[in-house]
């Protein structure tokens, strides 16, 4: 199997092993995309991304925020978009470092994305 299909299959489990958690009721998810540009971006793990979030798991999901999007991802986003409601439209924020605590509690932020959490995620 390839790297995606697993890491899809992870991310579906995930997803629902923590909403089935008795203190959680929605989750908020954090896309830090400050490394990330247009050959980089991968429309079918996009749209994967999009369907489990939004229509599969749509009452867990509280809100996304898109942090420090570069901006010649506009483009993408301007065709994400028109697979989603208004509703969830709304539910997608998009921060940088200094306004990413108008989205998130000040604790919660890691610090790659300019918040006090010291916990590094492994690549």
């Amino acid at each position: 199997k390839n790297k995606r299909e697993e890491f899809q299959k992870y991310l579906i489990w995930l997803v629902e092993k923590r909403a089935g958690e008795s203190d959680c009721s929605q989750i908020t998810t954090v896309l830090a995309l400050d490394t990330v540009g247009v050959t980089e971006s991968d429309m079918e793990f996009i749209k994967f991304f999009i369907n489990l979030f939004m229509y599969y798991t749509a009452d867990v999901m509280k809100k996304m925020v898109i942090h420090n999007m570069h901006w010649l991802l506009n483009g993408v986003w301007k065709l994400v978009s028109v697979m989603l409601s208004e509703g969830a439209k709304k539910r997608v924020l998009f921060q940088k470092n200094k306004d990413i605590y108008n989205a998130l509690p000040k604790d919660s932020v890691v610090a790659c994305c300019g918040g006090p959490d010291p916990h590094r995620y492994a690549k």
